[in-house]
């Protein structure tokens, strides 16, 4: 019997965490999907359970994401973690990647894209 897939979604904004919820929802049926509201919150989920994914947005009041990323990789450096984010800056990017990021997706997301990289996350497996 295999283990559950669980994806994390970190993001301050309500309404794009409403929205990553019911796609992974309804694309990936298989999955409990996980919301979080701020980075405190992303890393206490991670240090509960470390999911099989985390979308991580990069600007949240408190901890922000790249504090966040910083410490999911302490805790489970082999979870993959896409970082989501308003910001398209391409430093901010190459930052976010060279800390461990699996990938970077600009707001607001296109759906198709992030169903192609968590199709290729998923099936390779853990």
């Amino acid at each position: 019997m295999s283990a559950v897939r669980r994806i994390l979604i970190a993001d301050d904004d309500a309404e794009v965490r409403d929205t990553l919820a019911e796609f992974f929802a309804t694309a990936y049926r298989d999955c409990v999907v996980e919301t979080v509201a701020d980075g405190a919150a992303a890393v206490a989920a991670v240090r509960r359970a470390p999911p099989t994914l985390v979308l991580l947005d990069i600007e949240m009041p408190g901890l922000d994401g790249v504090a966040a990323l910083r410490q999911i990789r302490a805790l489970a450096a082999g979870v993959p973690v896409i970082m989501v984010t308003g910001n398209e800056s391409t430093r901010v990017a190459g930052d976010v990647i060279g800390l461990g990021a699996f990938s970077y997706l600009p707001k607001p997301v296109r759906l198709a894209y992030l169903h192609h990289i968590v199709a290729s996350i998923l099936e390779r497996g853990p």
